[in-house]
């Protein structure tokens, strides 16, 4: 377990009632109804759309909120499943955390300012920002959203630093039994899954119509998103794929050179009955044995956890087609 855990792993990482999360969310939520009636009116707030600008960072933040604990749990299974595997001592463990993790607080704040910079260098030159309750409070609720979304991301990319660094460890690797690092696939899939829900979530807000599909810079900008949760899958299994891989290739090596010791030894010794049959035995054996290595998947995934993948994928395409579909059909 990290005995040395990160402010985000404090905080919005850190494991609470469902009760609490919901508050803050419904907190977020009224405090952004209550601002677009005061200044739109309700009939408006939602026949103009208003609701959608004031929504939609509310909703990022409540979505980090509920995904964080997730994420810092699927850490540390992570960490408790490799564990065993090298037999680590906690002063190993505890210099893995403090050299993966230097400096983490200055950092971790750093992630926090460059989301908010962002987003309101973005807001300002892009005219996103109008004057008014509404105006500043988007400003207001975008840069928090941002600076959390900004400081998950990082905290994401500590996360597979550590595993990396233990992975480097002196491991005894089972390739027959990788039950161990089939958790590191798990976990790759949750932050596919994490960044899919975000990426439709934003995708709902903004409510792109028939027209907009026409568009191609809207396809530029969105086909290239539906990549990156395969990026993010596979890029967090990798350090464990190069483990996996390096043992059945040291395998494979080592069945080789004994299957080509005895092959020799059984054809030297071919005209003598005595110790023949022993080593054709020895010799099917090894082949055999060779065989199931070959198949042996270095990828620490499930078909099932691969096809969950690729299925959950279509959700953002589903929630496109479904809103254009909706509003030609209610003709918005």
């Amino acid at each position: 377990m990290n005995s040395s855990e990160t402010i985000f792993e404090k905080t919005i990482g850190r494991a609470r009632p469902w009760w609490a999360t919901l508050l803050i969310g419904l907190f977020l939520f009224v405090l952004a109804f209550a601002v677009g009636i005061f200044e739109h009116g309700l009939p408006n707030l939602f026949t103009e759309g208003y609701w959608r600008g004031l929504f939609i960072n509310p909703s990022i933040i409540f979505y980090i909120m509920l995904i964080a604990p997730k994420l810092t749990q699927m850490e540390n299974e992570v960490i408790e499943a490799i564990i065993p595997l090298g037999g680590l001592t906690e002063e190993t463990l505890q210099q893995v955390f403090e050299d993966t993790q230097a400096e983490r607080p200055f950092r971790e704040w750093v992630s926090v300012g460059v989301g908010v910079l962002v987003i309101i260098l973005t807001m300002v030159f892009g005219g996103g920002i109008e004057f008014g309750l509404t105006g500043i409070f988007v400003l207001l609720v975008s840069a928090a959203a941002f600076g959390i979304l900004s400081w998950t991301v990082y905290a994401s990319v500590v996360s597979v630093r550590v595993t990396a660094r233990l992975l480097k460890q002196p491991l005894q690797v089972n390739l027959f039994d990788l039950d161990a690092f089939k958790v590191v696939g798990r976990s790759s899939l949750y932050l596919a899954l994490a960044f899919i829900g975000g990426f439709t979530l934003a995708l709902f807000f903004t409510a792109p119509d028939f027209s907009v599909l026409q568009n191609v810079e809207f396809w530029l900008i969105n086909l290239p998103m539906f990549l990156i949760p395969v990026i993010i899958f596979f890029w967090n299994m990798y350090p464990t794929h190069k483990i996996i891989d390096s043992a059945k290739r040291a395998a494979l090596k080592q069945a080789g050179q004994m299957i080509r010791v005895v092959s020799a030894r059984l054809m030297a010794g071919i005209d003598h009955t005595s110790g023949a049959g022993e080593l054709s035995q020895s010799l099917q054996g090894l082949i055999a044995y060779e065989q199931r290595l070959e198949k042996v998947q270095t990828w620490p995934y499930e078909v099932s956890t691969l096809r969950s993948l690729f299925g959950s994928i279509l959700i953002p395409v589903i929630t496109v087609v479904g809103q254009v579909a909706l509003r030609r059909l209610l003709g918005w």
